[in-house]
C-alpha cells in the first residue's frame, strides 16, 4: 500500500505500511500531530519502509519535516529510521523510553519516565506502563488533547489485502476476533503463560483512568472511541484462548 494520510482527530493523522504474512498483512505505522504550527510523530516505522513513510510525511508537513519524535521503543519496527529522518530535516526532539538511551544507540533522546509525563513541542502526553508489550524498555503513549493512546505492541491484529488503510468502523462488524487472537499469538508468546484475569484488569485500569477517544496501534488498524468496548471483549476472549490453548506446568 502507498502510506496515504488518514485524519483521526483533531489533530492526529495515520501514516499507515504494512507487508505481506502468509497471505495476510500486518501493519508497522507511524502517527503524525499538528500542533500550532508544529509536528510530532509517534514511532518512526521499519527500515522496509523508510522511503515510504519519508514521502508521506514530507507531504503530509509540506516540505518542513518534523520537529519531534516519540518512540515507543528502540526496536527497529519502531526506530529504524530516526538516522533517515535526521538526514532529511536536520535536528528534532527525540523522547525514547529507554531507561538508558545511550545504550540503544540513542544519546541525544530524552528519556521520558514511565508513569510520568513530558510536554513535547508544547504538547502533554503521559507515558504508560504497558500490560501488553514485547520488551521492557516499552511505553504506551497518551495525548492529552486529543485523547489518543498510541499502543505498542498490543492492539494489533492482521488484516486482509485491501484493508490496509481500513479504520476499524470501516468494518461491518469490528476488527474480527480471530484476526486479534492471531496476531496476539505470534507478537506476544508470552500470553501463554499469563493468569487472564490480571491482563484484563491492568488494561481495564489504563482505559478507567484516561478519556480515550481513539487507540493508535502500531501493528494494527487504527480504533474509533466507539469501537473500543467491542474491541476489547474480542481482545480479553482472545488472551483466554490463548492461555487455555497451552498445557503450563504450575
Amino acid at each position: 500500500m502507498s502510506s496515504d494520510e488518514t485524519h483521526l482527530t483533531g489533530d492526529v493523522s495515520w501514516i499507515g505500511e504494512c507487508f505481506p504474512l502468509d497471505g495476510r498483512h500486518q501493519h508497522v505505522s507511524v502517527y503524525l500531530t499538528r500542533h500550532d504550527g508544529r509536528y510530532v510523530v509517534v514511532d518512526s516505522g521499519s527500515f522496509y519502509h523508510r522511503e515510504a513513510i519519508l514521502d508521506a510525511l514530507e507531504r503530509a508537513t509540506d516540505g518542513e519535516g518534523i520537529d519531534a519524535l516519540i518512540l515507543s521503543h528502540s526496536d527497529y519496527p519502531h526506530s529504524a529510521n530516526v538516522s533517515a529522518f535526521r538526514e532529511a530535516w536536520g535536528d528534532f526532539e527525540l523522547v525514547a523510553s529507554s531507561g538508558s538511551p545511550e545504550i540503544q544507540g540513542l544519546p541525544e533522546a530524552t528519556r521520558c519516565e514511565i508513569g510520568g509525563s513530558l510536554s513535547v513541542r508544547g504538547r502533554r502526553y503521559d507515558f504508560i506502563d504497558p500490560p501488553l508489550a514485547d520488551r521492557s524498555h516499552t511505553t504506551w503513549i497518551y495525548d492529552r488533547a486529543d485523547g489518543v493512546l498510541y499502543t505498542a505492541d498490543g492492539f494489533g491484529a492482521h488484516h486482509r489485502p485491501g484493508e490496509c488503510a481500513w479504520v476499524s468502523s470501516a468494518f461491518d462488524d469490528g476488527i474480527p476476533e480471530e484476526r486479534i487472537r492471531a496476531y496476539h499469538e505470534t507478537a506476544l508468546a508470552w500470553l501463554r503463560y499469563v493468569d487472564p484475569e490480571k491482563v484484563h484488569g491492568a488494561i481495564e485500569s489504563i482505559f478507567a483512568e484516561y478519556d480515550v477517544r481513539y487507540v493508535a496501534p502500531i501493528h494494527g488498524n487504527p480504533i474509533a472511541g466507539e469501537d473500543v468496548d467491542r474491541y476489547l471483549d474480542r481482545l480479553y476472549r482472545s488472551i483466554e484462548r490463548i492461555s487455555d490453548a497451552y498445557d503450563v506446568p504450575e
